[in-house]
């Protein structure tokens, strides 16, 4: 009887425990996945990761193995018990996450970052909500530059090769500069287009510094470089 209670206090212990990490971690249990029979997919990177992330009444918990749904917009996380769960994005103030080794590893674009920065905030964007997560590639008092990850949802036309044509995840990225008046503008990660963006009395000064330092702003770490002492100067 005595090692049978045992038992049971151990359990409920371990049960209060994995429904203390879910609330720690502000989060709900991961729903089973409706996208079956979908091709592509909704998730930013396809392999699990790390991530660090700072929620507002939990403090900044580092190292969480993630995978961003961009479809969705959410974080899905293993907390301390082991579980998937969703993140209240309420609750989230940033998340900084390492891109998969395997990635960068099989990419050949250049420049490309290991960590991501995403915050949310930037509902001054057409299409973004409040809660919204983005990518911050740069932010400053000038200037900011974000990148907003979309994985739409598309029913492909019907054709001879497709005679019942499923539904697929199309992939895309668009980048907003965001001036010290928040006004936004869509911009492409090209060296011309972004300077063009910028207002007329920083374009040579933007011109300088893409030259002295030997810039190509199609680079996610260059565009960090150049906003970066933009801001500065």
């Amino acid at each position: 009887m005595r090692k049978l209670f045992i038992v049971a206090f151990l359990f409920l212990a371990q049960l209060s425990y994995a429904q203390l990490s879910n609330i720690d971690m502000n989060g709900a249990p991961a729903r089973l996945s409706g996208y079956s029979g979908v091709d592509g997919s909704p998730y930013l990177f396809e392999d699990w990761s790390r991530a660090d992330i700072s929620l507002s009444n939990a403090g900044l918990k580092e190292n969480v193995a993630y995978k961003f749904n961009i479809y969705e917009n959410e974080l899905e996380v293993i907390n301390e018990a082991g579980n998937k769960i969703y993140l209240n994005k309420a609750y989230v103030e940033y998340a900084m996450l390492e891109r998969p080794s395997i990635v960068i590893a099989n990419n050949t674009e250049q420049g490309l970052l290991t960590r991501l920065l995403f915050k949310k905030g930037f509902d001054m964007i057409d299409g973004v909500k409040a809660d919204d997560l983005v990518n911050v590639i740069a932010e400053g008092e000038k200037y900011s530059l974000v990148r907003k990850f979309y994985s739409d949802l598309v029913t492909p036309p019907k054709n001879s090769y497709a005679p019942t044509p499923g539904k697929l995840f199309v992939f895309e990225e668009r980048f907003f500069l965001i001036d010290s008046n928040n006004k936004v503008e869509s911009v492409r990660a090209k060296t011309n287009n972004i300077i063009k963006s910028l207002n007329e009395k920083d374009a040579d000064l933007a011109k300088k510094i893409v030259k002295d330092n030997k810039l190509d702003l199609s680079r996610e770490d260059h565009l960090v470089l150049f906003f970066q002492k933009l801001n500065e100067a």
